[in-house]
């Protein structure tokens, strides 16, 4: 209760947000019934509630926590998690924080993956192409190591070792070790030089960030984070970072970014925390 009474204004901007998929649902009307005595609250508190309940495991407001569709996946990662999985013989998989794969093929070694959501690098070996398909893409690599990001609209892919073939819409771009491509639903762009050891970085515990603006410091961290950071300032969300982190010691970053950069930090239940 104290979580919901403290996330009131935000739930309500969500719900607002979302009145479209489901004009049944009311953040209101679910704290009116809470808090109203009698049968009656009891009742339409129990029907809001089951509605709520069907709209939250589908989408859950500012993603505190899985959808139903992510504890259907093959292998997840939990937020700050990360997990080595073994594809057959032939492949291997490291997952980064809120990963979602699924195996494609049945059998011991499966033919390939696919990378619904999150980060993942994967080392290849033997005879045969291992692919992995991901939003729309397809990435066949044999004996080869490679790191997919897919936390946005965009797909960026980054050959550490060896060669990987990426195919979007029927344009191909090869990569060699070094070198990266991003894709979106608009098309594949040109293979350009990668920077291999801040991509590798999230494999060492760390996260490094220089002069990114502050914005999308804020949604790098919440992957890592439980609970969220809100920006509600859009010029402090401008301002340039520089800043080394620890995964192990996320939550430093509060403090470094009220010293450093003049943020107020306001906490709130479950983890909500508030920068402006």
């Amino acid at each position: 209760m104290r979580v919901w009474s403290a996330l009131d204004p935000l739930l309500a901007e969500e719900a607002a947000r979302r009145a479209s998929r489901t004009r049944a649902f009311s953040w209101p009307g679910v704290a009116q019934a809470l808090r109203s005595p009698g049968r009656r609250a009891f009742l339409g508190g129990a029907v809001t509630a089951t509605v709520a309940a069907g709209v939250l495991a589908v989408d859950p407001p500012l993603g505190l926590w899985p959808s139903v569709g992510d504890l259907t996946a093959d292998y997840r990662t939990a937020t700050g998690e990360q997990r080595q999985v073994a594809m057959g013989e032939n492949a291997s998989v490291r997952m980064n924080t809120q990963t979602l794969v699924n195996r494609i093929g049945g059998g011991a070694s499966p033919r390939g993956m696919e990378l619904v959501a999150g980060e993942a690098e994967i080392a290849t070996a033997g005879a045969a192409d291992f692919f992995v398909e991901v939003a729309g893409g397809r990435l066949q690599g044999r004996a080869a190591r490679f790191n997919v990001r897919h936390t946005g609209p965009q797909v960026c892919v980054t050959c550490i070792d060896g060669r990987v073939q990426v195919t979007v819409a029927g344009q191909q771009r090869m990569l060699e070790a070094g070198r990266q491509v991003v894709y979106d639903a608009s098309g594949v762009r040109e293979v350009t030089r990668a920077d291999v050891a801040n991509v590798s970085t999230w494999r060492t515990g760390r996260l490094s960030f220089d002069r990114m603006p502050l914005a999308e410091v804020i949604d790098e961290i919440n992957r890592y984070r439980p609970g969220r950071i809100i920006l509600r300032n859009e010029a402090l969300g401008r301002t340039p970072v520089r800043m080394q982190l620890a995964l192990g010691n996320i939550d430093n970053a509060l403090a470094m970014i009220r010293e450093l950069y003049g943020a107020r930090v306001r906490s709130l239940p479950g983890g909500i925390v508030l920068l402006s």
